[in-house]
């Protein structure tokens, strides 16, 4: 690769995923991210000092994002980003979360081979396939991409969230980072954005001022979709509401959540193209002791959490809540 040629950046804020890192660190160097940015905040599950360790060893680059300000930790992490100056203006910008693994339908299943498939494309929005919890009750160490493996169907257009996109998007063309898309644009019209979707199709010129979820004339999986893995086990997702969600201050996690992310229509397994490259990169992570000590401490720490939670009684009838909510859905 030239000096010239376009690099794939990524940046992702992060707050107690760290049971999950290795996973997703591997995934995304198996899709050819060429550098990770992950800005941390308010860590207690050990996700600091294993991110740390990947910054020690160069796989990444780790970020303090604490702050003693009531501010959105999201925020921070976009403007600390910016201020890095980390991509270059012919740099594709993907702004993604612990949660979300792209899964590229085309070529070699790499961002490059995406980019290459709509050589035109400036901007790229891969729309989210929501994946439910599949019935899965206890958590476990191992890769959600094997647990989860049930999502909501293609033309799922409600709740508005199963539609929703990211947005890769080369530097040069925005000034802000947004969750889903990029924000004030340098240039004067969507036609200088090139921004397509999914499938290698143009956006609708509306995208060009506000949107951030797909619509009947603008949504596409056929080179790219991101597989969103929002709740994970049941165990997990206790974890998770006493968390909060990851971006917003205060904001409580419940059956609403639940139900609205919980899509088991359909078995998608697409993304397991990429899976004997992703666990290469897994277990070379895993290769280094100090890394596979973090690791797991981390996921026992992850373990007494939920056993903790598990003793109160609001989280018991969660738990029920759960579990029956399911099994429902399985009778009907």
């Amino acid at each position: 690769m030239s000096d010239q040629d376009p690099r794939y950046v990524s940046v992702t804020p992060m707050k107690n995923e760290g049971p999950f890192v290795l996973e997703w660190v591997a995934h995304n160097r198996a899709i050819g991210v060429d550098q990770m940015v992950v800005m941390t905040n308010d860590c207690t599950d050990g996700t600091d000092e294993l991110l740390t360790r990947l910054d020690e060893r160069g796989i990444l680059t780790h970020v303090d994002n604490n702050s003693r300000r009531q501010t959105s930790p999201q925020k921070r992490a976009y403007r600390k980003f910016l201020k890095m100056e980390v991509a270059r203006p012919q740099d594709w910008v993907i702004v993604i979360d612990a949660d979300e693994h792209i899964n590229v339908k085309t070529g070699d299943n790499t961002l490059r081979a995406l980019t290459d498939a709509v050589p035109d494309a400036k901007m790229i929005s891969m729309t989210w396939r929501l994946f439910g919890n599949a019935g899965v009750v206890r958590y476990e160490d191992r890769f959600l991409s094997d647990q989860f493996r049930r999502a909501a169907q293609e033309q799922k257009y409600r709740p508005p969230q199963a539609w929703g996109f990211k947005t890769m998007f080369q530097r040069e063309l925005w000034s802000a980072l947004g969750v889903h898309r990029p924000k004030r644009p340098t240039v004067e019209t969507m036609e200088d954005c090139h921004w397509y979707n999914g499938s290698g199709q143009l956006m609708p010129d509306r995208y060009f001022s506000a949107s951030w979820r797909s619509a009947r004339d603008s949504i596409g999986y056929d080179l790219v979709q991101i597989n969103h893995y929002a709740l994970k086990s049941c165990e997990s997702y206790l974890v998770k509401k006493m968390r909060g969600r990851a971006h917003h201050l205060g904001e409580s996690l419940g059956m609403d959540y639940w139900n609205m992310m919980n899509q088991n229509a359909e078995e998608d397994g697409s993304i397991d193209v990429i899976l004997d490259r992703k666990r290469e990169h897994f277990y070379e992570l895993l290769s280094d002791p100090e890394t596979a000590r973090l690791h797991h401490l981390s996921c026992d720490l992850h373990r007494q959490k939920i056993s903790d939670l598990r003793a109160l009684p609001e989280m018991q009838d969660l738990m029920q809540q759960m579990t029956a909510d399911f099994a429902a859905s399985h009778r009907e």
